[in-house]
Protein backbone atom coordinates (compact mmCIF):
# COMPACT_ATOMS: atom_id res chain seq x y z
CA UNK A 1 0.00 0.00 0.00
CA UNK A 2 2.69 2.06 1.14
CA UNK A 3 4.46 1.72 -2.22
CA UNK A 4 1.63 2.34 -4.21
CA UNK A 5 0.89 5.58 -2.99
CA UNK A 6 4.25 6.85 -3.22
CA UNK A 7 4.00 5.88 -7.39
CA UNK A 8 0.65 7.44 -7.33
CA UNK A 9 1.66 11.02 -5.44
CA UNK A 10 4.94 10.90 -8.02
CA UNK A 11 2.93 10.08 -10.90
CA UNK A 12 0.49 12.84 -9.96
CA UNK A 13 3.48 14.87 -9.34
CA UNK A 14 5.14 14.40 -12.48
CA UNK A 15 2.12 14.33 -14.84
CA UNK A 16 1.01 18.23 -12.95
CA UNK A 17 4.70 19.48 -13.88
CA UNK A 18 3.48 18.65 -16.97
CA UNK A 19 0.57 20.27 -17.55
CA UNK A 20 1.88 23.19 -15.48
CA UNK A 21 5.05 23.43 -17.98
CA UNK A 22 2.35 23.18 -21.20
CA UNK A 23 0.31 25.07 -19.74
CA UNK A 24 2.57 28.05 -18.91
CA UNK A 25 4.04 27.33 -22.32
CA UNK A 26 0.73 28.20 -24.06
CA UNK A 27 0.00 30.79 -21.89
CA UNK A 28 3.63 32.72 -23.12
CA UNK A 29 2.90 31.70 -26.37
CA UNK A 30 -0.71 33.33 -26.46
CA UNK A 31 0.46 36.21 -24.63
CA UNK A 32 3.46 36.90 -26.92
CA UNK A 33 0.86 36.70 -29.99
CA UNK A 34 -1.52 39.47 -28.15
CA UNK A 35 1.64 41.40 -27.91
CA UNK A 36 2.39 41.18 -31.32
CA UNK A 37 -0.59 41.86 -32.56
CA UNK A 38 -1.14 45.15 -30.36
CA UNK A 39 2.36 45.98 -31.43
CA UNK A 40 1.62 45.78 -35.43
CA UNK A 41 -1.24 47.94 -35.09
CA UNK A 42 0.34 50.98 -33.27
CA UNK A 43 2.48 50.49 -36.33
CA UNK A 44 0.36 50.42 -38.86
CA UNK A 45 -1.38 53.37 -37.12
CA UNK A 46 1.64 55.51 -37.35
CA UNK A 47 3.06 54.12 -40.66
CA UNK A 48 -0.62 54.98 -42.33
CA UNK A 49 -0.09 58.62 -40.67
CA UNK A 50 3.18 58.94 -42.65
CA UNK A 51 1.93 57.82 -45.51
CA UNK A 52 -0.48 60.11 -45.57
CA UNK A 53 2.07 63.02 -45.20
CA UNK A 54 5.04 61.76 -47.47
CA UNK A 55 3.40 58.98 -49.89
CA UNK A 56 5.05 55.92 -51.37
CA UNK A 57 8.83 56.96 -50.97
CA UNK A 58 8.42 57.09 -46.91
CA UNK A 59 8.28 53.03 -46.96
CA UNK A 60 11.05 53.01 -49.30
CA UNK A 61 12.81 55.75 -46.86
CA UNK A 62 11.98 53.00 -43.93
CA UNK A 63 13.39 50.07 -45.73
CA UNK A 64 16.53 51.61 -46.38
CA UNK A 65 17.55 53.01 -42.87
CA UNK A 66 16.17 49.40 -41.11
CA UNK A 67 14.12 51.26 -38.90
CA UNK A 68 11.29 48.70 -38.49
CA UNK A 69 11.54 44.95 -37.70
CA UNK A 70 8.25 44.69 -39.23
CA UNK A 71 7.36 43.69 -42.92
CA UNK A 72 5.60 46.29 -44.43
CA UNK A 73 3.76 45.37 -47.67
CA UNK A 74 1.23 47.80 -49.62
CA UNK A 75 -1.26 46.43 -51.26
CA UNK A 76 -4.27 47.83 -54.01
CA UNK A 77 -7.47 47.15 -53.80
CA UNK A 78 -7.45 44.84 -57.06
CA UNK A 79 -5.07 42.67 -54.61
CA UNK A 80 -1.68 43.93 -56.50
CA UNK A 81 1.15 44.60 -53.94
CA UNK A 82 2.19 48.41 -54.76
CA UNK A 83 5.18 47.74 -52.20
CA UNK A 84 6.88 45.29 -49.84
CA UNK A 85 9.55 45.92 -47.71
CA UNK A 86 10.98 42.45 -48.38
CA UNK A 87 10.40 41.33 -51.92
CA UNK A 88 10.00 42.82 -55.06
CA UNK A 89 6.60 43.83 -55.74
CA UNK A 90 6.46 43.11 -59.34
CA UNK A 91 6.86 39.29 -58.77
CA UNK A 92 4.33 38.91 -56.22
CA UNK A 93 1.14 37.34 -56.61
CA UNK A 94 -2.35 39.00 -56.06
CA UNK A 95 -3.01 39.69 -52.53
CA UNK A 96 -6.54 39.48 -53.34
CA UNK A 97 -7.65 35.98 -51.70
CA UNK A 98 -5.37 36.73 -48.56
CA UNK A 99 -7.90 36.53 -45.05
CA UNK A 100 -6.08 39.81 -43.44
CA UNK A 101 -6.58 41.41 -47.06
CA UNK A 102 -10.38 40.61 -47.59
CA UNK A 103 -11.38 41.49 -43.77
CA UNK A 104 -9.46 44.78 -44.39
CA UNK A 105 -11.49 45.33 -47.47
CA UNK A 106 -14.61 44.58 -45.76
CA UNK A 107 -14.33 45.85 -42.04
CA UNK A 108 -11.52 47.93 -42.48
CA UNK A 109 -8.70 45.58 -40.45
CA UNK A 110 -8.11 42.04 -40.74
CA UNK A 111 -5.78 39.56 -38.67
CA UNK A 112 -4.20 36.49 -39.59
CA UNK A 113 -1.72 34.01 -38.39
CA UNK A 114 -0.01 31.67 -40.93
CA UNK A 115 2.19 29.06 -39.75
CA UNK A 116 5.41 27.90 -41.07
CA UNK A 117 6.22 24.06 -40.20
CA UNK A 118 9.76 24.17 -41.94
CA UNK A 119 10.86 27.44 -40.25
CA UNK A 120 8.88 26.42 -37.01
CA UNK A 121 7.60 29.92 -36.90
CA UNK A 122 4.22 31.31 -36.56
CA UNK A 123 3.79 34.55 -38.77
CA UNK A 124 1.17 37.09 -37.41
CA UNK A 125 -0.59 39.83 -39.99
CA UNK A 126 -2.37 42.80 -39.37
CA UNK A 127 -4.24 44.70 -42.30
CA UNK A 128 -5.74 48.43 -42.47
CA UNK A 129 -7.57 49.93 -45.72
CA UNK A 130 -6.85 53.34 -45.77
CA UNK A 131 -9.09 56.28 -47.03
CA UNK A 132 -7.63 55.96 -50.72
CA UNK A 133 -8.40 52.59 -50.73
CA UNK A 134 -4.93 50.92 -51.00
CA UNK A 135 -4.27 48.40 -48.00
CA UNK A 136 -1.42 48.31 -45.57
CA UNK A 137 -0.31 45.26 -43.97
CA UNK A 138 2.12 44.63 -41.49
CA UNK A 139 3.61 40.88 -40.83
CA UNK A 140 5.91 40.01 -38.18
CA UNK A 141 7.37 36.49 -37.19
CA UNK A 142 7.73 34.60 -33.86
CA UNK A 143 8.96 30.90 -32.39
CA UNK A 144 5.83 28.58 -32.30
CA UNK A 145 4.78 26.41 -29.68
CA UNK A 146 7.20 23.59 -30.10
CA UNK A 147 10.22 25.91 -31.36
CA UNK A 148 9.31 28.06 -28.16
CA UNK A 149 8.98 24.74 -25.80
CA UNK A 150 12.24 23.47 -27.72
CA UNK A 151 14.29 26.70 -27.45
CA UNK A 152 13.26 26.40 -23.89
CA UNK A 153 14.53 23.08 -23.50
CA UNK A 154 17.32 22.82 -21.00
CA UNK A 155 15.68 25.69 -18.18
CA UNK A 156 12.54 23.68 -18.74
CA UNK A 157 14.01 20.19 -17.92
CA UNK A 158 16.21 21.33 -14.90
CA UNK A 159 12.55 22.46 -13.46
CA UNK A 160 11.20 19.34 -14.15
CA UNK A 161 14.00 17.45 -12.18
CA UNK A 162 13.98 19.83 -9.37
CA UNK A 163 10.61 19.59 -9.09
CA UNK A 164 10.04 15.55 -9.28
CA UNK A 165 13.18 15.42 -6.69
CA UNK A 166 11.34 17.58 -4.51
CA UNK A 167 8.27 15.74 -5.28
CA UNK A 168 9.75 12.28 -4.14
CA UNK A 169 10.77 13.93 -1.00
CA UNK A 170 7.55 15.03 -0.42
CA UNK A 171 6.01 12.12 -1.81
CA UNK A 172 7.80 9.88 0.79
CA UNK A 173 6.77 12.40 3.40
CA UNK A 174 3.51 12.50 3.13
CA UNK A 175 3.12 8.35 2.36
CA UNK A 176 4.69 7.81 5.34
CA UNK A 177 2.13 10.46 7.55
CA UNK A 178 -0.51 8.70 5.62
CA UNK A 179 0.15 5.61 6.09
CA UNK A 180 1.31 5.23 9.35
CA UNK A 181 -2.21 5.83 11.54
CA UNK A 182 -3.32 3.17 9.33
CA UNK A 183 -0.06 1.00 10.67
CA UNK A 184 -1.28 1.52 14.14
CA UNK A 185 -4.91 0.37 13.67
CA UNK A 186 -5.36 -1.88 16.56
CA UNK A 187 -7.61 -4.03 14.35
CA UNK A 188 -9.00 -6.54 17.65
CA UNK A 189 -10.58 -2.86 19.01
CA UNK A 190 -10.65 0.15 15.98
CA UNK A 191 -10.13 3.89 17.24
CA UNK A 192 -13.04 5.37 14.94
CA UNK A 193 -12.07 8.55 16.29
CA UNK A 194 -8.61 8.79 15.53
CA UNK A 195 -8.14 7.24 12.19
CA UNK A 196 -8.97 8.98 9.33
CA UNK A 197 -13.00 10.27 8.07
CA UNK A 198 -12.46 7.87 5.02
CA UNK A 199 -11.90 4.69 6.39
CA UNK A 200 -14.28 4.89 9.14
CA UNK A 201 -17.06 2.48 7.11
CA UNK A 202 -13.78 -0.19 6.98
CA UNK A 203 -12.78 0.67 10.33
CA UNK A 204 -16.87 0.08 11.46
CA UNK A 205 -16.89 -3.04 8.97
CA UNK A 206 -13.67 -4.50 11.01
CA UNK A 207 -15.19 -3.74 14.48
CA UNK A 208 -18.37 -5.87 13.50
CA UNK A 209 -16.59 -8.71 11.42
CA UNK A 210 -14.55 -8.68 15.16
CA UNK A 211 -17.72 -9.05 16.35
CA UNK A 212 -19.30 -11.58 14.60
CA UNK A 213 -15.94 -13.73 14.34
CA UNK A 214 -15.82 -13.20 18.38
CA UNK A 215 -19.43 -14.53 18.45
CA UNK A 216 -18.70 -17.48 15.84
CA UNK A 217 -15.27 -18.01 17.94
CA UNK A 218 -17.88 -18.56 21.28
CA UNK A 219 -20.09 -20.59 19.78
CA UNK A 220 -17.56 -22.63 18.25
CA UNK A 221 -15.96 -23.19 21.77
CA UNK A 222 -19.28 -23.93 23.84
CA UNK A 223 -20.03 -26.63 20.23
CA UNK A 224 -16.80 -28.01 21.54
CA UNK A 225 -17.06 -27.82 25.22
CA UNK A 226 -20.82 -29.44 24.56
CA UNK A 227 -19.38 -32.20 22.23
CA UNK A 228 -16.04 -32.68 24.90
CA UNK A 229 -19.06 -32.76 27.68
CA UNK A 230 -21.27 -35.44 25.39
CA UNK A 231 -17.76 -37.77 24.88
CA UNK A 232 -17.69 -37.77 28.27
CA UNK A 233 -20.95 -38.32 29.71
CA UNK A 234 -21.60 -41.19 26.94
CA UNK A 235 -22.00 -44.59 28.31
CA UNK A 236 -20.73 -45.85 24.93
CA UNK A 237 -16.99 -45.83 24.25
CA UNK A 238 -16.49 -43.35 21.08
CA UNK A 239 -12.52 -43.46 19.51
CA UNK A 240 -11.37 -41.19 16.47
CA UNK A 241 -8.55 -42.53 14.83
CA UNK A 242 -6.67 -41.46 11.88
CA UNK A 243 -5.03 -43.59 9.37
CA UNK A 244 -1.99 -43.55 10.82
CA UNK A 245 -3.75 -45.42 14.12
CA UNK A 246 -2.83 -42.39 15.81
CA UNK A 247 -6.04 -41.66 18.67
CA UNK A 248 -7.49 -37.83 17.94
CA UNK A 249 -10.30 -38.52 20.40
CA UNK A 250 -11.44 -40.96 23.28
CA UNK A 251 -13.86 -40.46 26.27
CA UNK A 252 -13.48 -42.10 29.47
CA UNK A 253 -16.27 -44.71 28.63
CA UNK A 254 -13.79 -46.14 26.15
CA UNK A 255 -11.07 -46.22 28.75
CA UNK A 256 -12.58 -47.50 31.34
CA UNK A 257 -14.45 -50.57 28.87
CA UNK A 258 -11.12 -51.37 27.22
CA UNK A 259 -9.40 -51.73 31.21
CA UNK A 260 -6.75 -48.89 30.07
CA UNK A 261 -6.48 -46.64 32.62
CA UNK A 262 -2.52 -45.79 32.00
CA UNK A 263 -3.50 -44.78 28.23
CA UNK A 264 -2.13 -41.03 27.79
CA UNK A 265 -4.54 -39.00 24.79
CA UNK A 266 -2.99 -38.68 21.45
CA UNK A 267 -1.18 -42.17 21.53
CA UNK A 268 -1.14 -45.55 19.11
CA UNK A 269 -4.94 -46.48 19.56
CA UNK A 270 -3.21 -50.06 20.40
CA UNK A 271 -2.16 -48.93 23.45
CA UNK A 272 -5.84 -49.01 24.62
CA UNK A 273 -6.45 -52.89 23.66
CA UNK A 274 -3.69 -55.19 21.90
CA UNK A 275 -5.93 -58.20 21.71
CA UNK A 276 -6.32 -60.40 18.31
CA UNK A 277 -9.85 -58.84 17.96
CA UNK A 278 -9.58 -55.14 18.70
CA UNK A 279 -6.39 -55.31 16.64
CA UNK A 280 -7.95 -57.24 13.50
CA UNK A 281 -11.19 -54.52 14.16
CA UNK A 282 -9.09 -50.99 13.39
CA UNK A 283 -7.13 -53.02 10.66
CA UNK A 284 -10.03 -54.04 8.64
CA UNK A 285 -11.64 -50.45 9.36
CA UNK A 286 -8.64 -49.03 7.71
CA UNK A 287 -8.77 -50.99 4.93
CA UNK A 288 -11.77 -49.95 4.40
CA UNK A 289 -14.01 -51.96 5.71
CA UNK A 290 -17.07 -51.18 8.15
CA UNK A 291 -16.44 -54.02 10.91
CA UNK A 292 -17.44 -55.23 14.38
CA UNK A 293 -16.44 -58.08 17.07
CA UNK A 294 -17.09 -58.65 20.32
CA UNK A 295 -14.71 -58.27 23.56
CA UNK A 296 -14.45 -60.50 26.50
CA UNK A 297 -12.70 -58.04 29.09
CA UNK A 298 -13.37 -58.58 33.25
CA UNK A 299 -16.27 -60.54 32.95
CA UNK A 300 -18.16 -58.25 30.74
CA UNK A 301 -19.31 -58.69 26.69
CA UNK A 302 -18.68 -55.06 24.11
CA UNK A 303 -19.61 -54.82 20.65
CA UNK A 304 -16.86 -53.25 18.98
CA UNK A 305 -18.08 -51.41 15.95
CA UNK A 306 -16.12 -49.72 13.14
CA UNK A 307 -17.07 -47.45 10.50
CA UNK A 308 -14.65 -46.13 8.00
CA UNK A 309 -13.76 -42.31 7.10
CA UNK A 310 -13.07 -41.16 3.78
CA UNK A 311 -12.19 -38.16 2.36
CA UNK A 312 -13.51 -38.40 -1.16
CA UNK A 313 -12.31 -42.00 -2.07
CA UNK A 314 -8.98 -42.34 0.80
CA UNK A 315 -9.51 -43.81 3.54
CA UNK A 316 -8.48 -40.63 6.35
CA UNK A 317 -9.44 -42.55 9.60
CA UNK A 318 -12.19 -44.34 11.22
CA UNK A 319 -14.34 -44.39 14.41
CA UNK A 320 -14.93 -46.83 16.84
CA UNK A 321 -18.18 -46.99 19.20
CA UNK A 322 -17.79 -49.73 22.32
CA UNK A 323 -21.14 -50.85 23.19
CA UNK A 324 -21.75 -52.55 26.27
CA UNK A 325 -23.71 -55.79 25.18
CA UNK A 326 -23.44 -58.09 28.74
CA UNK A 327 -26.77 -57.43 29.56
CA UNK A 328 -28.18 -58.05 25.61
CA UNK A 329 -25.93 -61.04 26.48
CA UNK A 330 -27.51 -62.46 29.40
CA UNK A 331 -31.04 -61.44 27.74
CA UNK A 332 -29.84 -64.25 25.07
CA UNK A 333 -28.70 -66.60 27.52
CA UNK A 334 -32.16 -66.30 29.22
CA UNK A 335 -33.62 -66.44 26.57
CA UNK A 336 -32.19 -70.05 25.80
CA UNK A 337 -33.00 -70.62 29.50
CA UNK A 338 -36.50 -69.43 29.22
CA UNK A 339 -36.99 -71.56 25.81
CA UNK A 340 -35.17 -74.63 27.62
CA UNK A 341 -37.67 -74.18 30.75
CA UNK A 342 -40.74 -73.62 28.50
CA UNK A 343 -40.02 -77.35 26.37
CA UNK A 344 -39.05 -79.02 30.01
CA UNK A 345 -42.60 -77.99 31.77
CA UNK A 346 -44.63 -78.30 28.32
CA UNK A 347 -42.86 -81.95 28.29
CA UNK A 348 -43.67 -82.98 31.55
CA UNK A 349 -47.44 -82.60 31.75
CA UNK A 350 -47.53 -83.86 27.76
CA UNK A 351 -45.83 -86.95 28.97
CA UNK A 352 -47.98 -87.69 31.65
CA UNK A 353 -50.96 -87.41 29.07
CA UNK A 354 -49.40 -89.41 26.42
CA UNK A 355 -48.28 -92.42 29.19
CA UNK A 356 -52.16 -92.44 30.42
CA UNK A 357 -53.41 -92.14 26.96
CA UNK A 358 -51.04 -94.93 25.97
CA UNK A 359 -51.85 -96.85 28.51
CA UNK A 360 -56.02 -96.41 28.44
CA UNK A 361 -55.41 -97.27 24.10
CA UNK A 362 -53.89 -100.12 25.30
CA UNK A 363 -56.61 -101.45 27.48
CA UNK A 364 -53.92 -101.44 30.17
CA UNK A 365 -56.11 -99.49 32.61
CA UNK A 366 -58.98 -101.11 35.12
CA UNK A 367 -62.30 -99.61 34.79
CA UNK A 368 -62.13 -98.17 37.86
CA UNK A 369 -59.05 -96.53 37.68
CA UNK A 370 -60.16 -94.50 34.28
CA UNK A 371 -61.56 -91.82 36.32
CA UNK A 372 -58.75 -91.27 38.48
CA UNK A 373 -56.95 -91.38 35.08
CA UNK A 374 -59.03 -89.02 33.40
CA UNK A 375 -58.85 -86.63 36.60
CA UNK A 376 -55.65 -86.62 36.25
CA UNK A 377 -55.44 -85.60 32.55
CA UNK A 378 -57.76 -82.77 33.07
CA UNK A 379 -55.30 -81.48 35.58
CA UNK A 380 -52.31 -81.77 33.48
CA UNK A 381 -54.13 -80.23 30.46
CA UNK A 382 -55.62 -77.21 32.88
CA UNK A 383 -51.93 -77.13 33.68
CA UNK A 384 -50.35 -76.70 30.17
CA UNK A 385 -53.38 -74.26 29.17
CA UNK A 386 -51.93 -71.92 31.91
CA UNK A 387 -48.49 -72.55 31.42
CA UNK A 388 -49.30 -71.08 27.30
CA UNK A 389 -51.69 -68.48 28.54
CA UNK A 390 -48.79 -67.37 30.87
CA UNK A 391 -46.38 -67.83 27.90
CA UNK A 392 -48.39 -65.74 25.64
CA UNK A 393 -49.31 -63.09 28.58
CA UNK A 394 -45.25 -62.54 29.05
CA UNK A 395 -44.74 -61.92 24.86
CA UNK A 396 -47.66 -59.86 24.51
CA UNK A 397 -46.10 -57.99 27.78
CA UNK A 398 -42.75 -57.67 25.85
CA UNK A 399 -44.22 -56.48 22.88
CA UNK A 400 -46.34 -53.68 24.26
CA UNK A 401 -48.75 -55.80 22.39
CA UNK A 402 -51.91 -54.84 25.17
CA UNK A 403 -54.97 -55.01 22.94
CA UNK A 404 -57.19 -53.69 25.97
CA UNK A 405 -57.33 -49.74 26.59
CA UNK A 406 -55.92 -47.84 29.93
CA UNK A 407 -59.21 -46.38 32.11
CA UNK A 408 -59.82 -45.42 35.39
CA UNK A 409 -59.45 -48.17 37.88
CA UNK A 410 -60.21 -48.23 41.50
CA UNK A 411 -57.38 -50.47 42.95
CA UNK A 412 -59.60 -50.85 46.87
CA UNK A 413 -62.07 -53.02 44.62
CA UNK A 414 -59.79 -54.94 42.33
CA UNK A 415 -58.19 -55.67 45.82
CA UNK A 416 -60.94 -56.73 47.46
CA UNK A 417 -62.62 -58.70 44.34
CA UNK A 418 -59.01 -60.62 44.56
CA UNK A 419 -59.51 -61.38 48.21
CA UNK A 420 -62.65 -63.17 47.83
CA UNK A 421 -61.45 -65.03 44.76
CA UNK A 422 -58.87 -66.94 46.98
CA UNK A 423 -60.71 -67.25 50.09
CA UNK A 424 -61.10 -71.08 49.14
CA UNK A 425 -57.90 -71.49 48.40
CA UNK A 426 -56.59 -69.41 51.58
CA UNK A 427 -59.23 -71.13 53.76
CA UNK A 428 -57.78 -74.41 52.88
CA UNK A 429 -54.30 -73.66 53.64
CA UNK A 430 -55.38 -72.28 56.75
CA UNK A 431 -54.28 -68.49 55.93
CA UNK A 432 -56.54 -65.22 56.12
CA UNK A 433 -56.51 -62.67 53.65
CA UNK A 434 -57.03 -59.21 54.49
CA UNK A 435 -57.78 -55.76 52.70
CA UNK A 436 -57.38 -52.33 53.54
CA UNK A 437 -56.86 -48.46 52.71
CA UNK A 438 -58.68 -46.23 50.69
CA UNK A 439 -60.39 -46.39 47.40
CA UNK A 440 -57.42 -44.84 44.89
CA UNK A 441 -57.83 -44.49 41.04
CA UNK A 442 -54.81 -44.87 38.81
CA UNK A 443 -55.03 -44.89 34.98
CA UNK A 444 -54.60 -48.64 34.19
CA UNK A 445 -56.39 -51.71 32.79
CA UNK A 446 -58.63 -53.32 35.49
CA UNK A 447 -57.69 -56.95 34.44
CA UNK A 448 -53.99 -56.47 34.44
CA UNK A 449 -53.78 -54.67 37.77
CA UNK A 450 -56.42 -57.63 38.97
CA UNK A 451 -53.64 -59.97 37.72
CA UNK A 452 -50.49 -58.22 39.45
CA UNK A 453 -52.41 -58.29 42.69
CA UNK A 454 -53.66 -61.68 42.25
CA UNK A 455 -50.35 -63.62 41.45
CA UNK A 456 -48.71 -61.87 44.67
CA UNK A 457 -51.16 -62.50 46.62
CA UNK A 458 -51.12 -66.19 45.69
CA UNK A 459 -47.74 -66.92 45.83
CA UNK A 460 -48.09 -65.03 49.69
CA UNK A 461 -50.87 -68.04 49.98
CA UNK A 462 -49.00 -71.24 48.84
CA UNK A 463 -45.37 -70.23 50.38
CA UNK A 464 -47.16 -69.30 54.00
CA UNK A 465 -47.45 -71.15 57.17
CA UNK A 466 -50.34 -72.95 58.88
CA UNK A 467 -52.32 -70.13 60.56
CA UNK A 468 -50.47 -67.24 58.69
CA UNK A 469 -52.19 -63.93 57.43
CA UNK A 470 -51.48 -62.16 53.91
CA UNK A 471 -52.74 -58.15 53.77
CA UNK A 472 -53.74 -56.81 50.87
CA UNK A 473 -53.19 -52.49 51.54
CA UNK A 474 -54.12 -49.63 49.28
CA UNK A 475 -53.33 -46.02 50.26
CA UNK A 476 -52.51 -42.90 49.00
CA UNK A 477 -49.29 -41.41 49.32
CA UNK A 478 -49.04 -37.39 47.86
CA UNK A 479 -49.82 -38.01 44.16
CA UNK A 480 -49.18 -41.51 43.89
CA UNK A 481 -50.77 -44.73 44.85
CA UNK A 482 -48.71 -47.17 47.11
CA UNK A 483 -49.99 -50.83 46.84
CA UNK A 484 -48.88 -53.13 49.30
CA UNK A 485 -48.86 -57.48 49.39
CA UNK A 486 -47.47 -58.54 52.85
CA UNK A 487 -47.28 -61.96 54.59
CA UNK A 488 -46.19 -63.76 57.84
CA UNK A 489 -44.82 -67.03 55.16
CA UNK A 490 -41.66 -68.86 55.10
CA UNK A 491 -39.97 -65.43 53.65
CA UNK A 492 -36.91 -65.49 50.74
CA UNK A 493 -33.44 -65.68 51.42
CA UNK A 494 -31.44 -62.66 50.58
CA UNK A 495 -29.31 -63.93 48.09
CA UNK A 496 -32.60 -64.74 46.05
CA UNK A 497 -34.23 -61.56 46.34
CA UNK A 498 -32.96 -60.49 42.78
CA UNK A 499 -33.61 -63.24 40.90
CA UNK A 500 -37.04 -63.94 42.11
CA UNK A 501 -38.76 -62.10 39.48
CA UNK A 502 -37.23 -63.95 36.55
CA UNK A 503 -39.56 -66.50 34.72
CA UNK A 504 -39.20 -69.83 36.05
CA UNK A 505 -36.89 -69.07 38.81
CA UNK A 506 -37.71 -70.95 41.96
CA UNK A 507 -36.12 -70.53 45.65
CA UNK A 508 -37.12 -74.08 46.45
CA UNK A 509 -37.39 -75.87 42.96
CA UNK A 510 -38.52 -79.43 45.76
CA UNK A 511 -41.36 -77.35 47.12
CA UNK A 512 -42.64 -76.07 43.67
CA UNK A 513 -43.99 -79.43 43.11
CA UNK A 514 -45.96 -79.05 46.39
CA UNK A 515 -47.53 -75.55 45.49
CA UNK A 516 -47.86 -75.67 41.52
CA UNK A 517 -47.57 -73.16 39.49
CA UNK A 518 -45.83 -72.21 35.93
CA UNK A 519 -42.93 -70.23 37.49
CA UNK A 520 -44.31 -67.48 35.67
CA UNK A 521 -46.15 -65.55 37.70
CA UNK A 522 -43.50 -63.25 39.39
CA UNK A 523 -42.14 -62.39 36.02
CA UNK A 524 -46.01 -61.50 34.84
CA UNK A 525 -46.13 -59.39 38.06
CA UNK A 526 -43.34 -57.56 36.96
CA UNK A 527 -43.82 -56.77 33.04
CA UNK A 528 -47.00 -55.71 34.42
CA UNK A 529 -46.31 -53.30 36.62
CA UNK A 530 -43.47 -51.96 34.28
CA UNK A 531 -45.96 -51.97 31.29
CA UNK A 532 -48.57 -49.92 33.61
CA UNK A 533 -45.34 -47.32 34.35
CA UNK A 534 -45.23 -48.24 37.82
CA UNK A 535 -42.51 -49.01 40.32
CA UNK A 536 -41.53 -52.47 42.08
CA UNK A 537 -39.98 -53.10 44.97
CA UNK A 538 -39.35 -56.11 47.00
CA UNK A 539 -38.54 -56.95 50.95
CA UNK A 540 -38.13 -60.40 52.86
CA UNK A 541 -36.28 -61.91 55.58
CA UNK A 542 -36.17 -65.81 55.90
CA UNK A 543 -39.09 -67.48 58.34
CA UNK A 544 -40.12 -63.22 58.90
CA UNK A 545 -42.68 -62.96 55.59
CA UNK A 546 -42.44 -61.18 52.47
CA UNK A 547 -43.86 -57.28 51.24
CA UNK A 548 -43.96 -56.42 48.13
CA UNK A 549 -44.59 -52.88 47.30
CA UNK A 550 -46.00 -51.28 44.25
CA UNK A 551 -46.00 -47.78 43.16
CA UNK A 552 -48.27 -46.12 40.07
CA UNK A 553 -49.33 -42.02 39.58
CA UNK A 554 -52.71 -42.18 40.90
CA UNK A 555 -55.60 -39.58 39.08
Amino acid sequence: MTKRIFVGIILVSFITVLACTGLVMGVMYDYLGEKIDDELKDEAKIVEASLKINGVSYLEQLNQNNKIDSRITLIAPSGDVIFDSEADSGEMVSHFERKEVKEALSEGEGYAVRKSDTLAQDTRYYAIRMEDGNILRLSSSHYSQVALIADNFGIVFLIIIVLIVVGIIISARITRSIVRPINNIDLDSPDISKNYEEIIPLLHRIREQNNKIHIQMEKLKKQQNEFAVIMENMSEGLIVVDKDMEVLACNNSAVNMLDAKGYNKNENILGLNRSQAFRCVVSRSLEGENCRDILSINGFIYEVIANTVYDGECVTGTVLIIIDVTEKEKGELLRREFTSNVSHELKTPLTTIYGIADMMSGDLVKSEDIKPFANTIKEESSRLVTLIEDVLRLSQLDENNVQDEKESVDVLNIAEKVAKRLAHEADKRGVKVGVSGSHVRILGISSMVEEIIYNLCDNSIKYNKEGGTVQIKVDKIDDDCLISVEDSGIGIPKKHLNRVFERFYRVDKSRSKVTGGTGLGLSIVKHSVSYLGGELSIDSDENLGTKVNIRFKSV
